[in-house]
């Protein structure tokens, strides 16, 4: 008795300390739900900070990019990228301000969009004709396929109501030549998200039809914004300015890699050749890629 009276305060203390140190653990240890809420929490606040570093990275080297090019071939460009992700603008121009540039056959999209709009206002499917028309205005940039859908549609002006329902203020609608329609890099984004994503002005399957077309572009087409990926949507433009002996060049697209995806778009003049004009916003692209894919 008096030996088990000398050791029960030792085993009072035992467990004492047992239940004390298994009370602090339970309380300080921080649990896997916890843990996981503090790392999203980490990880959120470095994507947030992210992109205003890539944004002024990307701008400074598509500015340097950009200004390169412009000693060698001096010419009116604006070039601007819209991240699907963190649905960021970044842009380079190596003009003072903001300036309205010709389409050429970048139009050709916005024709397709208004064409297919209308069909689905009336509830109509398109024609065997229309669909042949459709086709060869996109993938093989038909100027005549491009006049016919206008046409039906009632005249080149008919592009107005599309830009004005789209709310591309500063993109007006030329009543001679659909191929001087006049627009900025920002009406183009506009378009594009319209084409791309969720859309108040054309339905999913609409949409798809055609983007599937300008996946089909002719091989001989293949510049501009495609040089961003191996995964590339696009339409390329290109009208002669023959007094002056330039060109427009223009494209515009989505650009893919993977899960990361950008929209591009590209307008410029006084190109002393296609080729000049379309290896400078390559060049930019491929920049773009580099840091948004």
């Amino acid at each position: 008795m008096k030996t088990f009276i000398k050791i029960f305060p030792l085993l009072l203390g035992a467990i004492f300390f047992l239940v004390l140190g298994f009370w602090l653990g339970e309380h300080t240890t921080t649990k896997p739900e916890e843990k996981a809420v503090t790392e999203n929490t980490t990880e959120k606040q470095a994507t947030a900070e992210k992109p205003e570093e890539d944004k002024n990275e990307l701008e400074n080297e598509l500015q340097k990019k950009g200004d390169e090019w412009a000693e060698i071939y001096p010419n009116s460009l604006e070039f601007r990228v819209y991240d699907l992700e963190n649905e960021e603008s970044y842009t380079y121009t190596n003009n003072e301000k903001e300036e309205k540039y010709v389409t050429a056959s970048i139009a050709k999209v916005d024709i397709a969009m208004l064409l297919l709009h209308e069909k689905e206002e009336n509830q109509e499917d398109l024609t065997g004709e229309e669909t042949d028309l459709l086709s060869s205005m996109i993938m093989h940039s038909d100027n005549e396929a491009a006049t016919t859908i206008l046409d039906s549609l009632g005249g080149y002006s008919s592009l107005q109501q599309l830009f004005d329902d789209l709310e591309m203020n500063d993109t007006k609608a030329d009543e001679e030549t659909w191929g001087k329609t006049t627009t900025t890099t920002k009406d183009q984004i506009k378009l594009l998200q319209e084409l791309y994503t969720p859309s108040r002005y054309l339905s999913e399957d609409s949409q798809e039809q055609i983007i599937d077309l300008m996946d089909q572009i002719d091989p001989d087409q293949s510049w501009g914004v495609y040089a961003g990926s191996s995964d590339v949507t696009f339409k390329n433009g290109w009208l002669p300015d023959d007094i002056n002996d330039e060109w427009t060049v223009t494209s515009i697209g989505k650009v893919t890699r993977g899960d990361r995806s950008y929209l591009a778009v590209a307008l410029s003049a006084q190109n002393p050749t296609i080729e000049e004009g379309s290896q400078v916003i390559e060049d930019l692209t491929r920049i773009s890629s580099d840091y948004l894919l």
